[in-house]
C-alpha cells in the first residue's frame, strides 16, 4: 500500500487535528515537517500531560480522544496508520495512570483494544 491509498483517510484527521488544536499542529510541523509518525507520537505525548497535570479544560482533553478515534477508524482499513496508533499516541497514554484510565472510557472499542493488547 502506498501513500496516495493512506493519504484520505490521514488527511481528514489531521484537518481535525489542525482545527482543534491549531499550536500544538503548527509546532509539530514545524519541527518534523510532514512525518505523521513523530506528529501522532507527540500528539500522545501532549495528551497524556495534559491528562495527567490536569490543566487542561475537558472539552480540549475529548476532542484529542476524537482525534485518536478517527484515526482507530482509519486503522481499520490501512495496517500502518494501525501501527502508527499503536506506537504513537496510545503507547503514550500507556504509561500515565490517569490518562491510560480516561482513556479506556473514552477511547472507541477499536482503540481500546489496540490499548488493552499494549497493556498485556
Amino acid at each position: 500500500m502506498n501513500d496516495n491509498d493512506r493519504g484520505p483517510a490521514l488527511r481528514k484527521v489531521n484537518l481535525y487535528l489542525e482545527k482543534n488544536f491549531p499550536d500544538f499542529f503548527a509546532e509539530a510541523r514545524f519541527q518534523v515537517g510532514n512525518d505523521d509518525y513523530f506528529l501522532y507520537s507527540r500528539f500522545g505525548q501532549y495528551l497524556a500531560r495534559s491528562i495527567e497535570q490536569r490543566r487542561t479544560p475537558r472539552a480540549k482533553i475529548y476532542r484529542g480522544f476524537t482525534v485518536l478515534n478517527k484515526m482507530a477508524a482509519a486503522s481499520t482499513k490501512d495496517p500502518v496508520v494501525r501501527q502508527m496508533l499503536v506506537s504513537g499516541p496510545l503507547e503514550q497514554l500507556v504509561d500515565a495512570p490517569r490518562a491510560r484510565a480516561l482513556a479506556m472510557k473514552r477511547l472507541s472499542p477499536v482503540a481500546q483494544g489496540y490499548m488493552e493488547s499494549l497493556c498485556e
